[in-house]
């Protein structure tokens, strides 16, 4: 078998077609020996990827990781007053928008069950479950036991 690095045999098909057509050992190809004087180079790809699909990712490699990020106590120390205060500004109303929402959803709270939903649908389904009826009525029937005086009320049970 034939390598790049010596000469095809004397023998070989394409060697014996090439002195058919007029080629003569050491000359280029062509009709005016101006072309290839050697084969081109066969590569092996060991991989599965596409025509110049490594160096793609090379690429982008090199350029996402040429500088590190920085981190936010590095972006808090160089930042300037104006950011600062746009910074705190931020982190105040989303703050204030979480205690909001906190707010809001205290109303889909089940005290007898201790389950907090966010959404009305999710709490009526709840409402409406053999868990939450099943214990509703075995603290009712525990509460008339102890002879406790109470009333029912919204999902809450008020003591007299």
């Amino acid at each position: 078998m034939a390598s790049m690095d010596e000469h095809l045999p004397e023998s070989n098909i394409g060697y014996k077609l090439l002195m058919k057509m007029g080629w003569k050992a050491g000359q280029g190809l062509g009709s005016s020996q101006q072309g290839r004087k050697e084969p081109i180079r066969i590569d092996i790809k060991s991989d599965s990827l596409g025509v110049g699909k490594l160096e793609e990712e090379n690429y982008y490699h090199a350029t996402s990781t040429a500088k590190r990020k920085a981190l936010d106590s590095e972006k808090i120390a160089e930042e300037t007053e104006e950011e600062r205060v746009q910074r705190q500004n931020k982190v105040q109303k989303q703050e204030s928008i979480k205690k909001e929402l906190e707010n809001i959803n205290a109303a889909f709270y089940c005290a007898l069950c201790d389950k907090q939903y966010t959404k009305i649908s999710e709490y009526e389904t709840h409402l409406s479950s053999y868990d939450h009826n099943h214990r509703k009525v075995i603290i009712i029937n525990i509460l008339i036991k102890k002879d406790k005086h109470f009333y029912y009320m919204n999902n809450f049970i008020i003591f007299i």
